[in-house]
């Protein structure tokens, strides 16, 4: 019965890992045109074009390399789109929130709101759209 639960347990951990190596590469990405794009659009509008290329980087990466999941379905891309969608909105929220409440910059706010977005996208990710 241990075995079993450790087994789980490493499983979860190597997940974990590979989803915050992978989520980095993403991040650095999508980051980079966030705030570039924040500094030219308003902030819905540079949010949702991060949002978007984080929604395609994000799917392949973490779909193949961090769950392993072998075929994709349809079902799962529109719960990672319902996913991707909730997180720009909570992003949006969060860096306006942030920007507005302690007098910061919009990129400043971006940048607090990320380890937010980071535990509630692996959960999400991991107990409801790429469960096995």
């Amino acid at each position: 019965m241990l075995k079993k639960y450790f087994k789980k347990y490493n499983i979860f951990i190597k997940q974990g890992r590979d989803f915050l190596l992978f989520g980095t590469l993403n991040f650095l990405i999508t980051n980079l045109v966030l705030q570039v794009s924040l500094f030219i659009f308003k902030i819905w509008l540079a949010t949702l074009i991060s949002q978007s290329l984080n929604f395609i980087i994000g799917y392949f990466l973490y779909s193949k390399y961090v769950f392993k999941v072998k075929e994709g379905s349809k079902l799962r891309l529109l719960k990672f789109l319902i996913l991707s969608l909730s997180i720009w909105y909570i992003n949006l929220f969060l860096i306006v929130y942030f920007s507005n409440s302690f007098s910061i910059s919009s990129n400043f706010g971006a940048g607090l709101a990320i380890p937010i977005i980071v535990i509630f996208s692996f959960f999400s990710q991991r107990f409801l759209i790429f469960r096995k």
